[in-house]
């Protein structure tokens, strides 16, 4: 087993027997990716995902008028690819860049249907993270729905404390659906509140 901590990982998510997760080590690949490099880009075929080894990714959607919103950050141990666009077999949609140095254990679609067809512990697998891609939704829409920004951003460091230092505030700020200047603020009415 190459990767043990990541085996530990996932098999905690969802059980895993040690000889399946072997089974896909074998039709993984490791891809390096260096700062700013991209994971996948629009257009790209999403048949490919990764769990991060290391590094921190970014998705990124840019909207017709040319602005850009955060999906999500994916960090170690995390599932990076265009998920919803690969269960519809459409072309990728979002942009997955590299905030930092990063490598990433990838497989192929077509390598999980493989790995699904041999044993029930992989449909499982897919089931939860399907759920967990739900949940995270519907917890970020309600957060737009019922929080302030500043809310939001107290809940976005809580939650991914990991972060710190490693995501650019306009990242930050974009995820946030706000302007970089609106992050500043209210960084700077928090800073005067705990002084």
């Amino acid at each position: 087993m190459k990767y043990p901590k990541l085996f530990e990982h996932i098999a905690a998510f969802s059980p895993l027997p040690e000889e399946e997760w072997v089974k896909a080590e074998a039709l993984a690949r490791e891809q390096a990716l260096e700062k700013r490099a991209l994971f996948l880009r629009p257009g790209d075929p999403a048949d490919r995902f990764g769990w991060v080894l290391q590094g921190v990714f970014r998705a990124v959607r840019v909207s017709a008028r040319g602005e850009e919103s955060i999906k999500a950050f994916r960090a170690e141990s995390q599932l990076v690819g265009a998920y919803a666009e690969m269960l519809q077999r459409r072309p990728s949609m979002t942009t997955i860049e590299a905030l930092e140095p990063s490598r990433v254990l990838v497989f192929h679609a077509r390598d999980l249907e493989a790995l699904e067809a041999g044993h029930a512990c992989w449909s499982r697998l897919a089931r939860r993270v399907a759920e967990q891609h739900y949940i995270l939704k519907e917890r970020r829409e309600q957060e737009f729905l019922d929080l302030t920004a500043e809310e939001r951003l107290e809940r976005f460091w809580a939650e991914h404390a990991h972060l710190h230092g490693r995501v650019p505030q306009r990242d930050v700020a974009a995820y946030l659906g706000i302007t970089e200047v609106a992050l500043s603020r209210i960084v700077s009415r928090r800073r005067k509140r705990a002084e």
